[in-house]
């Protein structure tokens, strides 16, 4: 569950993601929509980045709870 501050407007709530760590600019962590909605038109494989989930490693952070180890991380997107 993601909390969102009084006086802001939760955007959208989705997962924490990321490029593989073998890729260039794999360091640019993103927060995806949870319910991404298709562009008209478009469909195949257009040779575009790749991301994926990043998940939750207790071990070496030592923080759980609140975190699940190897559970997808969560985020939310707020605008003021």
């Amino acid at each position: 569950m993601n909390l969102v501050y009084v006086f802001y407007f939760q955007e959208y709530e989705g997962y924490l993601m990321a490029g593989h760590y073998t890729q260039k600019r794999a360091y640019a962590f993103e927060c995806m929509d949870a319910e991404p909605e298709a562009i008209a038109g478009r469909s195949g494989d257009e040779n575009g980045a790749l991301f994926y989930f990043q998940k939750a490693s207790c071990s070496s952070t030592g923080h759980c709870p609140p975190y699940i180890e190897s559970a997808e991380l969560t985020c939310v997107v707020c605008t003021k």
